[in-house]
């Protein structure tokens, strides 16, 4: 069976609140087993001024962003990048990233994955499950943290580590697992299933 295809993606934003605040850099990793295989990267202009303690967190300055495009021209090369072949859309503490799609009608109509929630089932017991203590934890190199290219890229080896971890669990374990959870709506339910075909 050939390996799916998934897409992590990463925003910086002018701040917290995805009502009140705006997207200012999208950055996204397809990948496929352990091979990342296209990248999507851009700034956006968020049509308000970017405070300066993001300026100090991302580096991304107002004049960076003024000549980049609307989030409006941006989101039909995101949906295209996440074409009909991704199994599922993944972030790490996802509801931040997905919120902010949402609220600006960007909605990818695939599962969506949480490395932060995976991270917490399959790594249980680490005293911080930030991206970078993960990939402290994990070995995983982030060139530039707080650049949307870079932490989309993490995330999508955050994901392959824990894929790997799934994939050592006794398959009885994995067959509790899907079995429980088959009959909801939990977004990992296939997440599991691919595990346990991994393993039988």
């Amino acid at each position: 069976m050939a390996e799916r295809v998934y897409v992590a993606l990463d925003l910086e934003t002018t701040g917290l609140n995805a009502t009140d605040d705006a997207i200012i850099e999208i950055g996204a990793v397809r990948f496929q087993g352990d091979r990342v295989i296209d990248r999507f990267e851009t700034l956006v202009n968020p049509r308000r001024r970017i405070p300066a303690f993001i300026t100090q967190i991302t580096g991304i300055t107002n004049d960076d962003v003024a000549d980049a495009p609307a989030l409006a021209v941006v989101a039909p090369e995101l949906l295209a990048f996440v074409g009909s072949d991704v199994a599922a859309v993944m972030a790490h503490n996802a509801n931040f990233d997905i919120g902010f799609l949402r609220i600006a009608g960007i909605q990818f109509h695939r599962p969506v994955y949480d490395t932060l929630e995976l991270a917490g089932i399959l790594a249980p017991g680490l005293p911080s499950y930030s991206l970078g203590e993960l990939c402290h934890t994990f070995g995983i190199t982030i060139d530039a943290a707080h650049h949307a290219l870079d932490d989309a890229a993490a995330s999508a080896q955050v994901f392959m580590t824990l894929r790997d971890r799934a994939h050592t669990l006794p398959a009885s374990a994995l067959r509790a697992i899907v079995a429980s959870a088959q009959q909801t709506d939990w977004p990992y339910t296939h997440f599991f299933a691919e595990a346990l075909e991994a393993v039988q």
